[in-house]
């Protein structure tokens, strides 16, 4: 900073003042067009440091007259010296994102800069969650502060802001011994907060003390009480969670686009194969330890599923009229997966799960152990928070994860020379993956089904609810692509045409045995 770095804040009200705007054009900010604010207010506020603040903003939605909650935003500060703003500037990143330029009341012309692109923000932030025991050993957060200086923002800007914290390149370049010691890092600051445990924190955290390695592991994280008239009775929010960085790895989804693309035979088909039913297994025991960590629920009851999928099946076939026309016996088949959904006996307990899971939502490491890493626990983002954090059937990601492996195969495999038999083949061996590692995990290895539908495959009470769940999937892509990429409308039209067809071969298999 400048020698001539400013210690004395400007009032609440002058901040907020000129927060407004510049919160106004950051894509982080959730409420845009009419229900943009006219004025914040200012919710919380902790100085971790001299001259490094963090705060929540209130803010209320302009079109709602007070009836809806404000939106909670977390904005991170620093207190600078004007010339000192430019220095955070990012290439390639948002202009302005850096912070900005006010001033007060007295005249003095002060910077404010966002603390995520700050290093004493940082700093400041280690220690507290240090002090706060918000960590999972202190050399994590020890070694954020000492690394602070070499921060780099990502220019993806967001929903939230992502700040990599690289390890030294050179052991006499570290800061001290915890830098040395220590990998790169990688800082996720949330921007919009809601009361209540955020799960992208909440779940990995909960799934490293359980012993499972397949996440980013969290090193240190900040928890604040929500805003409200009893502090003491307050939810918890999450405001930031610092994490092992996996700088090596493919993208799920681009790396199975390749193989699509690459082979329907040989070398890569067997790769693909291979890679589908690590990740299977991965899938299961992410489940595993959800279950072990964050405990199980009372499922609802199968009517009550097959209702909640039948709201959502009519409002799909409603906003996309040429699913019945395009899906020949589309309807029938939701009626008759449904029925047979309702009359089920009872759902396997619920836990917590994924929520958002497919291809994009894994990383497969490159070298090492070529192990698969599960990211982002935070769910449909567009949900409420509280829909997100209620326990769910396992299958549900099952479901998703299959439908991800139908649209790799569309980008990839249908320009280039995967066969038509690469899609069940991959698909086929995410499951027996899965099946497997579900089985060796409760011991059930090597059991028939319980009301077997054949060696390899599922009981048939899995086997309607992942069907009627991946349907619900393929319903949900049909309303999105048409509304916004028609060009891909087609993706979930052939997943719906092939969950028709399986239905109609099972009711001739029904019908075939019922009149042997």
């Amino acid at each position: 900073m400048s020698n001539a770095t400013p210690t004395q804040w400007p009032t609440d009200e002058e901040l907020l003042e000129a927060l407004l705007p510049w919160m106004l054009a950051r894509r982080w900010f959730p409420l845009k067009g009419d229900a943009a604010p006219s004025a914040l207010r200012l919710a919380h506020r902790v100085d971790l440091a001299p001259g490094a603040r963090d705060l929540i903003v209130a803010a209320p939605r302009g079109d709602s007259m007070g009836r809806a909650p404000e939106a909670l935003i977390h904005v991170p500060l620093v207190l600078g010296a004007p010339e000192d703003l430019a220095r955070y500037a990012v290439d390639g990143g948002a202009p302005g994102s850096e912070g900005l330029l006010m001033t007060d009341s007295q005249g003095r012309e002060l910077a404010l800069i966002d603390g995520a692109h700050h290093p004493a923000f940082w700093r400041a932030w280690a220690e507290a969650a240090a002090a706060a025991g918000t960590v999972l050993g202190a050399e994590g957060a020890a070694a954020i502060a000492q690394r602070a200086e070499r921060l780099r923002v990502t220019t993806g800007e967001q929903s939230n802001t992502s700040v990599i914290m690289p390890a030294p390149r050179a052991p006499e370049q570290a800061a001290g011994p915890e830098d040395a010691a220590t990998g790169d890092l990688i800082v996720k600051l949330f921007r919009v907060l809601a009361p209540g445990r955020n799960p992208d924190v909440e779940v990995p955290v909960a799934l490293a003390r359980d012993g499972w390695d397949r996440v980013r592991m969290p090193v240190a994280w900040s928890v604040v009480a929500a805003p409200g008239p009893d502090p003491a009775g307050a939810p918890s929010m999450d405001t930031a969670v610092a994490c092992a960085f996996i700088p090596r790895a493919d993208d799920g989804f681009e790396l199975f686009c390749s193989l699509a693309a690459d082979g329907g035979s040989g070398p890569a088909r067997e790769r693909a194969l291979a890679l589908a039913a690590d990740l299977g297994a991965t899938t299961a025991q992410m489940h595993a330890h959800l279950r072990s960590s964050l405990g199980e629920a009372a499922p609802q009851s199968p009517e009550a599923l097959a209702r909640a999928l039948r709201e959502r099946a009519d409002w799909a076939m409603r906003e996309v009229p040429a699913l019945a026309e395009e899906v020949p016996g589309l309807g029938a088949a939701i009626d008759a997966l449904l029925a047979e959904l309702a009359l089920l006996p009872a759902l396997e307990p619920a836990c917590r799960v994924h929520g958002d899971y497919h291809l994009g939502q894994a990383l497969h490491e490159i070298g090492g152990a070529e192990r698969w890493y599960v990211l982002d626990f935070e769910g449909e983002p567009l949900r409420p928070l509280a829909e997100r954090t209620r326990p769910d059937q396992p299958a549900r990601d099952v479901a998703g994860m299959l439908r991800s492996f139908d649209y790799a195969w569309a980008v990839g495999g249908a320009g280039g020379s995967a066969s038509a038999d690469w899609l069940p083949a991959v698909r086929g061996a995410f499951l027996n993956g899965y099946r497997a590692e579900s089985a060796r995990a409760t011991g059930t290895a090597g059991s028939a089904p319980a009301d077997g539908t054949g060696e390899q495959g599922p009981s048939r009470r899995q086997s309607v609810l992942l069907a009627a769940l991946e349907l619900d999937k393929a319903l949900y892509e049909a309303v999105y692509e048409a509304r916004n990429r028609p060009d891909w409308l087609a993706i979930p039209l052939r997943g719906l045409a092939g969950i028709v067809a399986a239905r109609s071969t099972d009711e001739s298999a029904s019908h075939g045995q019922a009149g042997a």
